[in-house]
């Protein structure tokens, strides 16, 4: 293997292997004969895709590039591609091996490669007719405020760069060589660049501090040297405060006698900027900085001036604090990091909720006339369609943490049919007095979905609006009556359903109960947390109403009827369901504050680290008892809301998922499917020794399967039962409320093509997202046990999980060195994905368990656990 192969296959960027079958893979297959950029660090080349293939259920590209090798990379890696460039017959008969296997491959790759050079020469030529007109590009798209980030298209910036073609292909593909030449200016997209085909360019004010720090170092200027010598005071009583006030609750002191000059605040700035999200492309603008500036301070001997060195720095400087979370400060999350007191995003949106509350349009309104941004309805839309489900108890279960409420359940037997029932399930209803056209929902729709981290929850819709007007619960307080969208199913006593309904509803008789308690009703134990570091010293307070032995007798009738409804199901498509442990660390108070986000001008050092409890689960651990109740009804009604929809002809988006492939053996699926136990689960660790591919989940229009969940081809599975917190649901709301108020409507509020396209943003927003929420749990769960290891006083009876771990492999030898491998793992107690270093000698097959401590532990902008082997497998 070439070094240049080496490169994309042994460093894949954000590479994240599903762990559960929602887990799909983000990634998009390129059409053979596309002309690609593939890009690593410093490592760029053009190149036509041959085709791809299937690794230990990651999707792999193979592209001949102009050297005459093949580079096997992922999707993400290319920058930038233009379909169809290379016939299609031609590039079939190429092959995807690394070597061609025969003359007819070999031709064909020299037809290739001519063609190949000759884009080259095409691209080439473009870039030099762009540095004849000599424009800068950064100067007419910066943003006019010179701390604001701007952003420009690819085609936007060809426009401004070139005069000959500026839309032909080679001069959009020399405009993006222009641009990724200057990384101090211009940022490529963070996940999906090829598709974006947008930058976002650096503040003004960004710039020209690196550029001023820049020059400090160039010139060993006295002012560069006075920050250092102030630094190595800082650090040295850091480490000290650190030490000694381990055990306590945190805390950040500010030393009054020490303050930062302005070029102190521009060197701090600069490194703050460093220590930043950012893709392996190109050469980092910041790292020569960085690095020089660390090396002089002269603490940090034995560390590589990385980005887990830099935020060491940070931390020791009183900059950040030790439990920062770097990944919530990512530029492309847009979160308000400010608290509340701070925030004036908060106090816009409070101000924004008030307007729109108070000024309510009165009945005598003009209903033709349009809503504007910050109009309510001035009725509920669908009021006199409601059905009034009277004093009918709706249990709303859920977490005793739980802050935003949006389902309840309540049951209704059939007294003419003997062993069947209906089962509602009541959504809490925001379009009731929420429009698609106002500011929230706007907003709404840029964030896609709320956040919930482990400090701090950042809430999709304004708490000022859920808590008092749309979560379920709050009318109910008040003693009034609870707008809802209920969806109904009726199954009979062989478990099947055999009616559904949808409708807008009004619930009076609320209970709210948390999962431990239903579960000590329902005697069945409910879900075993692991808890290896210590199970939680105090137990959060139930949340459980005041239940009536009918309450009791319901919540069991609703058990049973999904259970008979679950084993019935099963039947259908017979899925199984895999997931690893994973962990998270549960926080005795929320919201957890980092550092100030405005500059500081004094110095300062934190003592001590929040309390929090490690805790380990699966989705195995969560689907049972009273969750398994709950979740098994949300994905019902999911299914209800798709055949509605389907019956009445009205469009909307669909989740569906494929089943598993068979990439070699087909029997991998059946030896599967026969190690399944009682509810469909089957070991992780069994699992990957299959080669199993994982077709991604798709948004379609049509009623399509989704395998894992056991829905046929035919019955569709739309999203509609969290609409507090995910906008793709507040999309189905109104979709559906359209249809109640406009039954025989030829066209719809939402249209195929409108849906069509929205599909897209779905799938990005949740792949950013579902991406986020995990390196943040490991940057936080890493952290934990870091610190637990290095802890310089441990209690002598303290648990440690550390001392026994076992792991097993997840993925073929990756290389690591000149001497070494390293293997991707899974070590279940923990709940953690690691990585074992070897030497090259070692072989250890995919699900094979081994016996591991721990190596070393890095926190940076990404956390990565580094393990060893010991003792026998």
């Amino acid at each position: 293997m070439t070094e240049t192969q080496a490169a994309f296959v042994n460093d894949v960027e954000d590479a994240d292997l599903g762990v559960g079958p929602e887990d799909d893979s983000p990634d998009s297959i390129i059409e053979a004969g596309s002309l690609v950029e593939i890009r690593k660090g410093s490592i760029y080349s053009y190149g036509i895709v041959l085709g791809h293939s299937y690794v230990n259920g990651r999707l792999w590209h193979l592209s001949l590039i102009s050297s005459g090798e093949v580079i096997q990379h992922v999707e993400a890696d290319a920058y930038i591609g233009v379909p169809r460039m290379a016939d299609r017959d031609l590039t079939l008969r190429a092959g995807t091996g690394i070597t061609p296997m025969d003359r007819i491959e070999t031709n064909a790759r020299v037809e290739i490669l001519k063609f190949l050079r000759e884009a080259e020469a095409a691209i080439n030529r473009a870039f030099m007719a762009i540095g004849r007109k000599n424009v800068t590009l950064y100067r007419k798209v910066q943003a006019e405020d010179p701390d604001e980030w701007g952003s420009v298209s690819l085609a936007m910036a060809a426009f401004i760069l070139c005069d000959w073609k500026p839309e032909s292909w080679p001069t959009l593909i020399a405009t993006h060589k222009y641009i990724m030449g200057r990384p101090m200016e211009f940022v490529p997209h963070i996940q999906s660049q090829r598709l974006a085909l947008m930058y976002d360019v650096r503040p003004k004010n960004h710039v020209l501090k690196l550029q001023q720090v820049m020059d400090m170092v160039r010139t060993r200027s006295p002012k560069l040297e006075a920050f250092i010598e102030k630094a190595r005071g800082l650090i040295l009583n850091a480490r000290e405060k650190a030490s000694e006030s381990v055990d306590e609750p945190p805390s950040r002191v500010v030393i009054k006698d020490i303050k930062f000059s302005l070029d102190d605040r521009t060197i701090l700035d600069v490194l703050h900027l460093a220590l930043r999200r950012t893709r392996n492309v190109s050469i980092d603008p910041f790292a020569g900085v960085v690095a020089s500036i660390i090396k002089r301070i002269g603490l940090y001997t034995h560390k590589m001036v990385d980005d887990v060195c830099l935020r060491q720095f940070l931390v020791e400087m009183g900059e950040m604090a030790p439990w920062e979370d770097i990944v919530a400060q990512r530029k492309e999350l847009n979160l308000d990091l400010m608290s509340g007191e701070e925030s004036q995003r908060l106090r816009d949106q409070d101000a924004l909720v008030e307007r729109s509350l108070s000024s309510m349009r009165t009945s005598q309104a003009n209903p033709e006339k349009p809503l504007g941004p910050e109009d309510l309805y001035d009725r509920d839309p669908v009021e006199h369609l409601r059905h009034d489900f009277g004093s009918l108890p709706v249990y709303v279960i859920d977490d005793v943490s739980a802050e935003e409420l949006d389902d309840g359940l309540s049951v209704e037997p059939d007294l003419n049919e003997p062993g069947s029932a209906w089962i509602h399930v009541h959504i809490a209803d925001p379009t009731a007095v929420l429009p698609p056209t106002h500011a929230v929902s706007e907003a709404a729709r840029r964030m896609g979905s709320s956040a919930y981290f482990i400090h701090r929850t950042w809430p999709m819709l304004p708490p000022s609006l859920t808590h008092n007007r749309l979560s379920l619960g709050s009318y109910s307080r008040k003693g009034e009556p609870e707008p809802v969208l209920t969806f109904s199913f009726k199954v009979d006593a062989e478990g099947r359903m055999v009616d559904y309904d949808v409708k807008a509803g009004l619930i009076r008789n609320v209970k709210r109960v948390d999962y431990d308690s239903v579960d000590r009703l329902l005697g069945n134990g409910g879900a075993q947390f692991g808890y290896p570091f210590g199970a939680p010293q105090t137990p959060e307070v139930s949340h459980e109403s005041v239940l009536e032995t009918r309450d009791v007798e319901s919540i069991r009738l609703m058990d049973d009827l999904t259970r008979r409804f679950r084993r019935r199901n099963r039947q259908t498509l017979n899925p199984f369901i895999f997931s690893a442990s994973m962990a998270t660390l549960l926080a005795s108070t929320k919201p957890i504050h980092g550092a100030p986000t405005t500059p500081s001008w004094n110095a300062s050092y934190y003592r001590g680290f929040p309390k929090l409890t490690y805790q380990v689960y699966s989705q195995k651990i969560v689907e049972c008892g009273s969750r398994l109740l709950v979740a098994d009804c949300m994905k019902t009604a999911s299914r209800v809301a798709s055949r509605w929809l389907a019956a009445k002809g009205v469009p909307m988006l669909r989740r569906s998922a494929r089943p598993p492939i068979a990439l070699e053996d087909h029997r991998d699926f059946e030896r599967l499917a026969a190690k399944m136990d009682e509810d469909g689960f089957v070991d992780h660790a069994e699992f990957i020794k299959s080669n199993l591919h994982i077709p991604p989940v798709e948004y379609i229009l049509e009623p399509g399967i989704h395998w894992s969940m056991g829905i046929p081809e035919g019955e569709g599975y739309v999203r509609v039962t969290s609409p507090l917190r995910r906008y793709n649901d507040l999309v189905a709301h109104w979709q559906i409320k359209d249809a109640l108020l406009r039954p025989n409507a030829s066209t719809r509020l939402f249209t195929p093509g409108w849906l069509t396209t929205y599909a897209a943003e779905v799938l990005a927003n949740e792949r950013l997202w579902k991406y986020t929420e995990r390196t943040h749990r490991t940057q936080w769960t890493l952290m934990y046990i870091k610190r637990f290891l290095d802890h310089p006083n441990p209690p002598s009876d303290r648990v440690n999980p550390l001392q026994s771990l076992r792991a097993y492999i997840t993925e073929p030898s990756h290389k690591h060195g000149i001497l070494t491998d390293q293997f991707p793992c899974q070590v279940p107690s923990l709940g953690l994905r690691g990585t074992i270093v070897t030497s090259k000698t070692t072989n250890i097959p995919i699900g094979q368990y081994v016996n591991v401590r721990v190596k070393d532990i890095q926190v940076g902008l990404k956390a990565v656990f580094i393990l060893e082997l010991c003792g026998g497998a």
